[in-house]
């Protein structure tokens, strides 16, 4: 089954992608030049309004983590915010944090990294995983819907294959 990715504001992408996304030049209290250092490309952003006092006031994101984006802030329900979203970069843009996520009763279980990695805390989802998906020789999204579903699991694919 395919589907829209969904982002959980987890802050997993922006906590580890400081040295790739820049602000390279401030140009007024909430205006930047935001520049992914890989590729070099370019462009302006603006702080969203709604996000301009966490913006202001909170930097624990950053000072908790080196390597955290400029522009990311932690909301006060725990999850992250990017504070430019419409403005963000294609690196941004484009970020899948995972290539699929698996579901058992409705609950996430786990996700699909990559083809066929797969963090879970899940030991029955691992086992089921590691004997079906990672052993075979070429494991279709088919293939691995079917194996799932055969144990009470159900996946969403994110990426088209």
């Amino acid at each position: 089954m395919g589907g829209n990715f969904e982002c959980t504001q987890c802050g997993l992408c922006c906590l580890g992608i400081g040295e790739i996304v820049r602000m390279d030049k401030q140009l007024s209290q909430y205006g930047f030049i935001v520049k992914n250092e890989v590729v070099r490309e370019m462009r302006q952003a603006l702080i969203t309004p709604e996000y301009r006092d966490l913006f202001d006031n909170d930097h624990s994101v950053q000072e908790q983590n080196t390597s955290a984006c400029f522009f990311v802030r932690r909301k006060p329900d725990g999850k992250y915010v990017c504070t430019i979203h419409p403005y963000r970069l294609f690196i941004c843009k484009d970020y899948h944090c995972c290539a699929a996520r698996i579901y058992k009763n409705g609950i996430e279980a786990g996700r699909v990294k990559g083809r066929v990695s797969i963090v879970t805390k899940d030991e029955e989802l691992q086992g089921i995983w590691r004997e079906n998906v990672q052993k075979h020789p070429d494991p279709s999204r088919d293939h691995i819907e079917s194996v799932l579903s055969g144990h009470g699991y159900s996946i969403l694919f994110y990426d088209s294959e």
